[in-house]
């Protein structure tokens, strides 16, 4: 087993191991949801049992999502970059977790909103780094069909797509150290459906490009 696999679990199961450390801890009522305008949803704290075991759900299961693929023999080609992505949002999921229980411990030390934009637009921000090199799967990536049913339009479409979700990133995280948070959850969203749309509608073009070319 290679030494990012081991992460791969380790990092899966940290969120639970996180919770089990400090339940008896726990307020009973834990913060689940914070709202830009200050406001916060709280939850019973037996159910960050259940939000911590997606990221351990994630570290099993992709191992599982590479093999039934129709288009397994593509993970090869980049089983280093698929690995690297769910590992790092396996951490990205633990920081949140690390937020959550800070701050049901210790309310108020720390500027939740901030932090989590930030760390949402640091995540964009590597993930953006890594598409170019994802193959076609039906997995992972910027997938549309035209994405799928063409290699290079595929590689065309992670490739903006990557520069999409960078650009994205650099500016959620940047404009969350400035920006009021009341704004930034506009941009953010904003930001957001640009990133997704812009891929979409360039690789329908692509493809469209291709078919002609190819006097389909």
């Amino acid at each position: 087993m290679s030494k990012k696999r081991v992460a791969i679990y380790f990092f899966g199961a940290l969120p639970l191991i996180m919770v089990s450390l400090v339940y008896q801890k726990l307020p009973e009522l834990v913060p689940m949801q914070w709202q830009t305008g200050g406001g916060v949803r709280y939850g019973d704290k037996w159910e960050l049992f259940m939000i911590a075991g997606l990221s351990l759900v994630m570290g099993v299961i992709v191992p599982i999502l590479a093999k039934i693929d129709p288009k397994r023999k593509n993970y090869s080609k980049f089983s280093n970059v698929y690995e690297s992505m769910v590992l790092l949002i396996e951490i990205f999921m633990a920081v949140i977790m690390g937020v959550v229980i800070m701050e049901s411990l210790y309310p108020h030390r720390i500027p939740v909103t901030r932090v989590v934009s930030v760390s949402v637009g640091l995540l964009l921000v590597l993930l953006g780094n890594m598409l170019p090199k994802v193959k076609s799967n039906f997995f992972t990536g910027v997938k549309t069909p035209w994405a799928l049913s063409s290699e290079t339009v595929w590689n065309k479409t992670q490739r903006i797509g990557g520069k999409m979700f960078f650009l994205s990133g650099l500016l959620m995280a940047v404009g969350s150290l400035f920006v009021p948070m009341e704004i930034m959850s506009y941009v953010a969203v904003v930001l957001l459906s640009i990133t997704l749309i812009v891929p979409t509608i360039m690789s329908y073009i692509w493809y469209q490009n291709e078919i002609k070319s190819l006097g389909k």
